[in-house]
């Protein structure tokens, strides 16, 4: 029995989440800095619980605690300006401090872990304010301010967590080997940063701009490994274009040479030339398929040219000529929307053959526009890659040339005077004592500060200061809130944990299947004891056929039979080699098609009936006239029993071959399915909806659809979309909290097709037994359906094209 856990995580593994993932949690930035967190820090369980979470940690702060370090902000600033108002300060202080250590103590809860997210968290959110009310301040005050900031947070937070001692093991190395040992910079520029820890530096014995020279010198010296690491990405590529490049680029801290980059070209153009290969091998065997049904519409346009000849010449119904006629057009539109398709897979292939064409005309200069370069990527590497030393000649050059950039700076230049030795002729300085001061400020300031750069990048909390957050972010943040990937700080929200399946849960057996579509037309029986004619009525249901198979074909369908009372269709992925006779072995794909071709359907068969109304009168001329005037008539004045003569009702059930479904020839040597996907698509099609035809499928193929669709969204009371412009975070997450807790099924957006639990309008009671048939099937209130010929349950879901009011 499929379970609601079991529809969650199906809803996590579809594409749409893995692109909001990829946008929001696991993306390129947090790769690159979770790398670097885990090689310049010690094992921690901060890093642990960013392991297992698979991506950022996101926070979601109360208002309470916005509020709390607004005024915190504000109150200390305006104490700096004055600080004769040191009273007012330190009752607010005070006050302050209590309340945030209710809340920080609160959301510990005795987890190790928490320690560091809460203050990684808050002090995210504190330099942000700060950096917003110092924004058009001078670096001098920005400094000064950043000092003394910097000394009040990190005493109050070490107080808070030496208090948390007495309950919880605190780990908290991490933020003590990084916040503690610098200011409490605002967010800004790299080089306004450093100048700012100017102090600093000359504390630790190098004026920046010297430290900044060395470092560009010895940064320049490590791109071996990485090189190696991007010449081997690209060797597994199995597509080459500039995103499948920058992808191997962007996650990768790299100064690479002009040699480097020259290998690179060579690695590109090697592949590339793998690549083209598969492409032309594509191109061919597209080119031959749009041959094959070149030569067929040639062949049967011209057999039903001579037969519409001839039944022009034996003249005796109108019926008989639109029936042909239909048909040619039928099979005209079909492979023509097969060639339509194959042409763009050609493009397709063209068009990649032309990139690739580029890429491999390549320079090392044209490379180098994939390289992402961040303004803190040479600090990052030289934590990264701290064993080898500057040549003692290139070192002595570095020092000479940045001598100028510390002119008229008499604090710099005097402590640069420490530095020099005698040397004959020229002025030499001493590179080791240079050196262990470079390593002594690495240690000291860059290594604190690119931790908390990183954990800051890895932390992301919301809502954030604008309050505004788009609708697939609000989306994202419920999720992973429900699913317990989300750390609530003074909850403001309150998420209903979803079920989750059970872990050896298979999902990815959804990700491919073929599908069976049966039909049923449901008012035959009724049309045939009106027109008491079965000549008319062979007529008339070749016509309402011709219709069905017209849609069937232009999404790819497999005509396999015709019933008389509807017929049977098989969607495959390799439906052109299959119709074409070179296989009977189907290939798994997407299960989308066969569900837009259900919903054109019925919507043809409705519009059959308002193409042909005006032909009623000749149709059912032996009908009794008196109880119907079809002078004139509309659709909408038809009786009930005249309307439903053309509704169907489809049947959608999808699985694997060949142990569900088996296609093969029949005695007569045309196409056949068997297997139980054709005999539950055929009970599904039987299910009868008064007024309206209908559309029944089973979990696989709605599974299916969600795992291979780009968006959707869920069908619930609540509404269907969200206006971030008109809901902040908090109403977009009661929003969303509702709608994913009321959901009776899903909208696919951008097919704008409806799928909702079969029966959950209508399951009042706890169970609810609808006969079909012959057949029995038993649906509860989470429309779990079991099948009473068989041992199999599954649950069903009906389709709309429009949402049921």
């Amino acid at each position: 029995m499929i379970n609601d856990g079991f529809e969650e995580n199906v809803i996590r593994e579809t594409p749409f989440y893995e692109k909001l993932h990829s946008t929001y949690r696991n993306n390129a930035s947090f790769i690159r800095n979770f790398a670097v967190l885990k090689k310049i820090v010690r094992r921690d369980p901060f890093i642990e619980k960013l392991e297992k979470n698979g991506g950022k940690e996101l926070v979601y702060l109360g208002r309470r605690i916005f509020t709390l370090q607004d005024d915190f902000v504000s109150n200390y600033l305006a104490f700096l300006s004055d600080e004769s108002h040191v009273d007012r300060w330190e009752k607010f202080f005070e006050r302050y401090s209590k309340h945030l250590f209710d809340i920080y103590e609160d959301f510990v809860n005795g987890v190790s872990a928490n320690v560091v997210i809460f203050e990684v968290a808050n002090r995210k959110l504190l330099r942000d304010i700060l950096t917003k009310r110092t924004l058009k301040e001078p670096v001098e005050k920005k400094t000064f301010i950043s000092e003394r900031c910097g000394v009040v947070i990190n005493h109050l937070f070490n107080y808070i967590r030496n208090s948390l001692t007495k309950r919880t093991v605190v780990v908290d190395n991490i933020i003590v080997d990084s916040y503690e040992h610098i200011p409490f910079v605002p967010k800004t520029s790299c080089v306004e940063t450093m100048r700012m820890l100017g102090q600093c530096f000359l504390k630790k014995g190098l004026p920046e701009p010297i430290f900044t020279a060395i470092l560009k010198g010895v940064v320049r010296l490590y791109y071996t490994d990485e090189k190696k690491r991007i010449i081997d990405a690209i060797n597994r590529l199995s597509s080459l274009n500039k995103k499948t490049i920058a992808e191997v680029f962007k996650t990768r801290v790299f100064f690479p040479d002009e040699n480097s980059l020259t290998e690179i070209v060579d690695a590109l153009q090697k592949r590339g030339r793998k690549v083209m290969s598969d492409i032309t091998n594509k191109e061919r065997s597209i080119e031959e398929k749009i041959q094959s049904i070149r030569r067929k519409i040639t062949d049967t346009t011209n057999i039903m040219s001579d037969s519409l000849i001839n039944l022009a010449e034996d003249f005796s119904t109108e019926e008989a000529i639109e029936n042909m006629v239909k048909r040619l057009h039928r099979n005209v539109i079909g492979n023509a929307y097969d060639l339509k398709i194959l042409k763009w897979e050609y493009q397709e292939c063209l068009d990649k053959e032309s990139h690739l064409k580029d890429i491999m005309r390549y320079k090392p200069a044209d490379l180098a526009a994939f390289i992402t370069k961040d303004e803190w990527d040479p600090y990052i590497m030289l934590l990264l890659r701290r064993r080898e030393d500057v040549d003692d000649e290139k070192l002595q050059l570095i020092l000479k040339d940045a001598m100028n950039s510390i002119r008229n700076d008499d604090a710099a230049e005097q402590l640069m005077s420490q530095y020099r030795t005698s040397a004959l002729l020229k002025e030499k300085y001493d590179s080791q004592k240079a050196m262990d001061k470079f390593s002594s400020i690495v240690d000291g300031i860059i290594a604190p500060l690119v931790k908390s750069i990183v954990m800051e990048e890895l932390v992301d909390y919301y809502p954030k200061l604008s309050g505004i957050m788009t609708a697939e972010g609000v989306r994202f943040v419920g999720e992973e809130a429900s699913s317990g990937r989300v750390s609530m700080i003074e909850k403001d929200v309150n998420i209903t944990p979803s079920v989750e399946a059970s872990q050896d849960a298979n999902i990815q057996r959804y990700k491919n299947l073929t599908s069976v579509l049966v039909y049923d037309i449901r008012g035959s029986t009724f049309m045939g004891a009106k027109l008491k004619n079965a000549e008319k009525e062979s007529a008339i249901r070749n016509l309402f056929q011709e219709s069905m198979l017209y849609v069937a074909e232009k999404f790819g369908g497999i005509p396999i039979k015709d019933t008389g009372d509807g017929g049977v269709i098989f969607f495959a992925k390799n439906h052109y080699d299959i119709k074409d006779e070179k296989t009977l072995r189907p290939e798994h794909g997407s299960t989308l098609p066969a569900v837009r071709c259900a919903i054109e359907m019925a919507q043809e068969a409705k519009l059959f009936v308002q193409k042909n109304i005006h032909r009623y009168r000749d149709w059912f001329r032996e009908a009794e006239e008196r109880e119907i005037n079809f002078e004139g008539g509309t659709y909408a004045k038809l009786p009930p029993s005249y309307q439903a003569i053309f509704q169907i009702g489809i049947g959608i059930a999808s699985g694997h071959y060949p142990r569900e479904l088996y296609l093969d020839k029949n005695a007569f040597g045309e196409h056949d399915l068997t297997g139980m996907l054709v005999r539950e698509a055929n009970l599904y099609s039987t299910v009868k909806a008064k007024g309206k035809s209908t559309v029944i499928c089973d979990d696989a193929t709605v599974y299916n659809v969600l795992l291979n669709v780009d968006r959707f969204s869920f069908l619930s009371e609540s509404g269907l979309r969200i206006d971030p412009v008109q809901l902040n975070i908090q109403q977009g997450l009661e929003y969303w909290e509702k709608q994913r807790t009321t959901r009776k099924g899903f909208i696919l957006d951008l097919y704008k097709i409806f799928v909702a639990r079969f029966g959950r309008e209508i399951a009042d009671a706890e169970n609810l037994r609808i006969v079909l048939d012959d057949n029995n099937i038993v649906i509860n209130e989470g429309a779990d359906v079991k099948l009473s010929k068989a041992a199999r349950s599954k649950m069903l879901f009906e389709i709309y094209a429009e949402v049921l009011k």
